[in-house]
């Protein structure tokens, strides 16, 4: 069978903050125990090297992170892990002697309802205190620095905290300060081997009530990626983060039979003639980042 790009996977729905990127959640918070981890590898690694440990939720929250990305190592997965990146300190050793993690995003967009001053700066302070030692211990490891909240930097003339983050990684990584000014609303500038800063518009979860977008379109759910949630429901793609299109357990039915089913193929096949089936899709502003000008 065809591999994925990317399985994510859900380890934990529980997060240590409230911002406004990621949406309300109704489903009960919880952690995937590593057994549980551990069989969902053995049903998965043989339809992808990669994974991502996340749809909702801080994955650095997860009490058994070391032993999970040590199963990751032992089916030879690399993994993503993305973190809002206040336990990166408390996590350090973890994620730096993880020969399984290839590539960390920071959301430092998480910050955002934060005003800039000193703890912002503090905060600043620990991401760029692993960064720095990730580059000596661990030069292979790609990271992103994301900042999915472009607009507020383009909306006022006053200092905010994206542009003072902006600010601060130009100094830190010694770049001119122009450079700042010079960056689109959208697109990823290096910073260093390895090490970049990706700038996007906020986007609305698909979940939440929205304007219907058209049926005509396409999406990479299910082509290249799919998702696991932390109690073992399969949806086609991250941004399902409240289950409205199950299309089955992994915890009981096979990988296989799930991707199978009626409604994974109606998906599939319908957006191989550009045309958007499900209500979520209908209503996902996302898909139409990598499909600009296509219409209803």
């Amino acid at each position: 069978m065809k591999k994925f790009k990317k399985i994510y996977i859900e380890i934990t729905n529980r997060c240590n903050l409230s911002c406004r990127f990621c949406p309300p959640s109704q489903r009960a918070p919880a952690f995937m125990n590593a057994a549980t981890f551990a069989e969902i590898l053995r049903r998965i690694s043989a339809h992808t090297d990669h994974l991502a440990l996340h749809v909702l939720g801080e994955p650095l929250l997860h009490p058994d992170l070391e032993q999970l990305l040590a199963h990751c190592q032992s089916h030879g997965l690399r993994v993503n892990l993305t973190t809002n990146g206040r336990l990166l300190t408390a996590r350090q050793t973890t994620l730096l002697n993880s020969p399984a993690l290839r590539q960390i995003d920071i959301s430092l967009h998480s910050f955002e309802s934060e005003k800039a001053g000193p703890a912002l700066t503090t905060y600043l302070a620990e991401v760029l205190a692993f960064v720095q030692q990730a580059r000596v211990v661990q030069p292979a490891l790609f990271i992103n620095l994301r900042l999915w909240n472009r607009p507020l930097l383009l909306a006022d003339a006053r200092p905010d905290p994206p542009q003072e983050i902006l600010r601060q990684l130009a100094a830190f990584f010694e770049l001119p300060p122009q450079v700042v000014d010079r960056l689109a609303p959208a697109g990823r500038l290096t910073l260093a081997p390895k090490v970049f800063v990706s700038l996007a518009p906020p986007f609305t979860w698909p979940h939440a009530p929205g304007p219907d977008l058209g049926g005509r379109g396409f999406c990479r759910g299910l082509r290249d990626h799919v998702a696991i949630l932390v109690d073992g429901t399969v949806v086609p793609c991250c941004l399902d983060a409240e289950a409205d299109i199950v299309l089955g357990n992994l915890l009981n039915q096979p990988f296989h039979e799930i991707l199978a089913s009626p409604r994974a193929s109606r998906m599939r096949q319908g957006f191989a003639r550009w045309q958007v089936v499900e209500p979520l899709c209908r209503r996902c502003s996302y898909r139409q980042r990598f499909q600009p000008g296509v219409g209803a």
